[in-house]
């Protein structure tokens, strides 16, 4: 009794202040997700209604099964009365919880691939970035290109572990991101990617695996379905235009907007966004040069081919003109973000090895640009877009 007793006081005196201070980085995130989520905007816009409409039933749901995990949440969460009887208000709190489970994801891998410092102020940055907000308080399924980042996660860790409760986690994050516009190509290039790992897996855990792929074939069925009979949800899974195949110079166009869009003028959309401003701060845009400077520099690793894949990839997509938005790229460009943070600790810590206060002085200078950067996204998206006349002309509906 008295080993277990000093073994808690042991666990309590070692990790007590960790445990502060990531409950208190969860509450913080919480505030950020939850504060004003319903009255904001003072209303509500018509791609949150189109949204409500897509998920006031389970039968909508399975006959227009296009961002089914996104209207599959929101219905179950209008059962439970959030704000009314199928709120409006039910489809952002789905967008938080998409939106915190992708915080997590990203502070995990970043952590995995670059430490834990570099993971803290990472997080911080994108969760507090404005696009993020915009994206994980607005109730439509915008949200879901997220979940990109917990595939490639839920990948890196299959490769370490051979864990029977991932595995079966995998399966389902697959049927998931197919249920998405667009994901089905980066779901093939991640077979090829990992085929020879897929085909080990069904070696080692044969019944599990076989049991894995019926589930994803029953969890996949109402979307066979609905492409078999509709040549219009086939066109959306796939990531392009409802009519019409996209022009090749409307495709140029699009895909140069991209990297326009994250680092001079941002998309003209009052919904998501304000004004013309760049997607990106110039902190941020600072640190994205100097992660994709530490990437190019280890340009063999599995990390980087797994980042420039996901960001070449998505930005194809985007050129489609499809429902696939610039929100698939954003988790990737914040992991360069919080690579070039930890480049620019490491390098701190390079030339001054041994001299303590000097380390900390740039810990502590970084530490506040971070915060700069994060003040600018809450005042971005908290003060000065829900007062714009342009926004408030878009969340009419009461």
């Amino acid at each position: 009794m008295r080993s277990r007793t000093n073994k808690l006081r042991s666990l309590i005196v070692t990790y007590w202040q960790p445990a502060v201070f990531y409950g208190m980085l969860i509450i913080f995130f919480g505030l950020l997700s939850w504060f004003r989520l319903g009255i904001l905007t003072g209303g509500y816009s018509a791609a949150e209604l189109a949204a409500l409409q897509a998920s006031d039933s389970l039968g909508h749901v399975l006959s227009d099964p296009v961002n089914a995990p996104f209207n599959l949440v929101a219905y179950l969460l209008s059962l439970l009365h959030i704000g009314g009887d199928q709120s409006l208000l039910a489809l952002r709190a789905t967008s938080t919880a998409f939106g915190l489970l992708t915080l997590t994801v990203f502070y995990w891998l970043v952590r995995h691939w670059h430490g834990e410092r570099s993971a803290i102020l990472g997080t911080v940055v994108f969760g507090c970035s404005a696009w993020f907000l915009h994206t994980a308080r607005l109730g439509t399924p915008d949200i879901l290109f997220f979940l990109l980042l917990s595939f490639v996660a839920c990948s890196v860790w299959l490769k370490q572990t051979d864990n029977r409760l991932l595995l079966l986690i995998g399966f389902a994050l697959v049927a998931s991101l197919l249920y998405i516009p667009g994901m089905v190509w980066l779901l093939l290039i991640g077979g090829v990617w990992y085929g020879k790992n897929i085909v080990k897996l069904f070696k080692e855990h044969f019944v599990l695996m076989g049991l894995g792929s019926v589930g994803l074939l029953a969890l996949v069925a109402p979307l066979a379905w609905a492409v078999f009979r509709s040549a219009e949800t086939a066109r959306a899974i796939a990531g392009l235009p409802a009519k019409g195949w996209p022009h090749i110079t409307d495709v140029l166009q699009r895909l140069a907007n991209v990297p326009y869009n994250l680092f001079a003028q941002g998309p003209l959309d009052p919904q998501h966004w304000l004004g013309r401003l760049p997607i990106l701060e110039a902190f941020s845009i600072a640190m994205v040069v100097l992660g994709a400077y530490l990437y190019w520099c280890h340009r063999r690793l599995a990390r980087t081919k797994m980042v420039a894949t996901a960001l070449l990839a998505g930005a194809l997509l985007i050129s489609l003109g499809g429902a696939v938005s610039v929100s698939i790229l954003i988790p990737f460009v914040y992991i360069l973000v919080a690579a070039g943070i930890g480049f620019m600790l490491d390098r701190w810590q390079t030339v001054f090895p041994r001299n303590v206060i000097a380390q900390s002085v740039g810990v502590g200078l970084i530490s506040i640009a971070v915060i700069a950067a994060s003040w600018y996204g809450i005042r971005h998206y908290f003060v000065a877009w829900p007062n714009a006349p342009e926004t408030r002309q878009v969340f009419t509906i009461k």
